[in-house]
């Protein structure tokens, strides 16, 4: 699988990766419109984030079951991300979102690093 991101629902900026460490982010995959299972932390380049030791946190959802809802399932399934430092209290995932043509290559901004909660949850399966 290559390198690729997404542009974030609230800011419109790249979500950025060195692959080693990356911008602070929330996935949330949806089916339908409906959050269906979430992650946050640094972004992986790969459409996951990294847990507390480095290593990528799959998708409880088979990668091509979330291929097929990113590019089989229109606007309101597959991932949407936003910057963890963009979201506000009110912020509530319905769309997947764009994606960057850059594949998330780029300068890592200051304002969507720093500490951030890692977490991974499945909402329904």
């Amino acid at each position: 699988m290559g390198c690729f991101s997404f542009l974030c629902k609230v800011c419109g900026e790249p979500v950025n990766s060195t692959s080693f460490d990356g911008e602070n982010v929330r996935l949330s995959l949806l089916d339908k419109g409906k959050v269906i299972e979430e992650m946050q932390g640094q972004y992986d380049s790969y459409g996951r984030v990294f847990d507390e030791n480095g290593e990528s946190i799959e998708w409880n959802k088979p990668w091509d079951g979330v291929c097929d809802l990113m590019f089989e399932g229109g606007r309101s399934s597959g991932i949407s991300a936003a910057h963890v430092a963009c979201i506000g209290e009110n912020y509530k995932p319905i769309e997947n979102s764009n994606d960057d043509e850059n594949q998330g290559w780029g300068e890592l901004k200051k304002v969507h690093k720093g500490e951030c909660e890692v977490y991974h949850k499945i909402i329904d399966i």
